[in-house]
């Protein structure tokens, strides 16, 4: 009788399929360097306050920015996998912290720029974002996924991005942001990250490596990808049943230095999309007289946000809904934390105590709205479809609400 599959079922990876997938990322930055470098033709790009131009750099820079994440993310992966780190890690770290990187390099580049409104806006934004619209249009996607069956600690998840999102606003209701500020909040972020780690210390999947291990190699062969015999063979080194991975199996180092390369190539295109979309976001708020931290909020933290809605939306295709949800959770813990502190230890933040009030006073309350209600219809079990898809519909309704009082705050 053959073994299940390592992973929960999920079948083989396809290499034709990884490398279409390379190849549509490709495309994304040749269009978005396209796209940017015709703003530059018809408008001189973000030099002259020209509205269509800056909008094509806007458009072209973020193109390049999500398909640059989407590379660091897939190759870190590949990476984690090639370097032998397990599955939980990966997902801990790289998953929860790759789909941040639009919104870490926008902190960054931001307050290196001394655009404090943007960085805070971009992270309310994309908060309120990836919650309301991105997570209703997963819930109405799958309406019968909405229970705590695939979410088991709504309140604590839940709980800890509220609690996350709210030191934030504790932090700059005096107009800044300073290195001690950025640096507890790293610390209570490290401290997330090992309370997870030590609450998932029973890893079902470890478990089943380790029962799989006692086999022969004859028997693994036959029934595992190599991929799943590396790991087989590495768990069976460390528990004593043999002495050393044969040759055939070893990991190819050759392999882990040119996912390193790939990397960091995608961090390059991170860098730069995040670098023009910050300019040229800036010169539309100023051209249309509205706040940097209103255009982040809005348009850029829809933009930041997308690569969470993507891996979630896929996880949810292929029936995947802990991953789908955690991701949605987790991510808007990394990013009031970690993202905002990279931002801060690059440049400390001013943006002047009136703008954090108005950040706090308008776009908190929606926050806090919405973290109650994902707990409310998480908190139960919903059998009907129509119910379902009326949460979603709820969530994404209240995304409507958050813009027309970021957009007409006299409404």
């Amino acid at each position: 009788m053959s073994s299940p599959p390592l992973d929960g079922g999920a079948s083989s990876s396809r290499p034709h399929k990884n490398g279409d997938r390379n190849y549509r990322e490709y495309q994304l930055i040749a269009l978005g360097c396209a796209i940017m470098f015709s703003s530059f033709a018809s408008g001189y790009g973000v030099v002259v306050s020209n509205n269509v131009a800056n909008l094509l750099m806007l458009s072209g820079s973020l193109l390049v920015l999500l398909a640059g994440s989407n590379i660091v993310l897939e190759f870190a992966v590949k990476l984690a996998e090639a370097a032998g780190v397990s599955e939980l890690v990966i997902g801990l770290t790289i998953v929860s912290i790759g789909t941040s990187i639009p919104e870490m390099f926008t902190a960054i580049l931001s307050s290196l720029k001394g655009f404090g409104g943007f960085v805070i806006g971009d992270i309310y934004g994309s908060f309120i974002t990836q919650l309301t619209a991105f997570l209703g249009i997963v819930v109405i996607w799958a309406p019968r996924t909405v229970n705590k069956s695939f979410v088991p600690d709504v309140k604590r998840d839940a709980g800890l991005m509220l609690f996350s999102l709210c030191f934030l606003s504790f932090n700059i209701s005096d107009g800044q942001l300073t290195y001690l500020e950025a640096a507890i909040s790293t610390c209570l972020f490290i401290l997330y990250t090992a309370y997870l780690y030590r609450a998932s210390k029973k890893d079902p999947s470890k478990q089943a490596l380790q029962i799989i291990a006692t086999q022969s190699l004859e028997e693994i062969e036959g029934v595992h990808s190599k991929k799943e015999i590396i790991e087989i063979l590495d768990t069976k080194e460390q528990m004593g049943k043999i002495d050393a991975v044969p040759l055939k199996f070893k990991r190819s180092k050759r392999l882990i230095a040119a996912y390193i390369v790939l990397v960091l190539a995608g961090t390059v295109f991170c860098y730069i999309g995040a670098h023009f979309m910050v300019e040229s976001g800036v010169f539309i708020a100023e051209s249309f007289n509205v706040p940097e931290h209103i255009i982040a909020a809005t348009i850029v933290g829809f933009g930041t946000g997308l690569p969470e809605f993507v891996v979630s939306f896929i996880a949810v295709r292929k029936r995947r809904y802990t991953i789908a949800y955690g991701n949605l959770l987790g991510s808007n813990v990394v990013d009031p934390l970690l993202s905002v502190s990279l931002g801060v230890f690059t440049r400390e933040i001013f943006m002047g105590t009136e703008a954090a009030w108005q950040v706090i006073t308008t776009m908190l309350p929606i926050a806090l709205v919405v973290g109650i209600f994902i707990i409310a219809i998480f908190s139960r079990k919903i059998t009907s479809r129509a119910q379902g898809r009326a949460f979603g519909a709820g969530l994404v309704g209240l995304y409507v609400l958050f813009l027309a009082i970021s957009l007409f705050p006299g409404t």
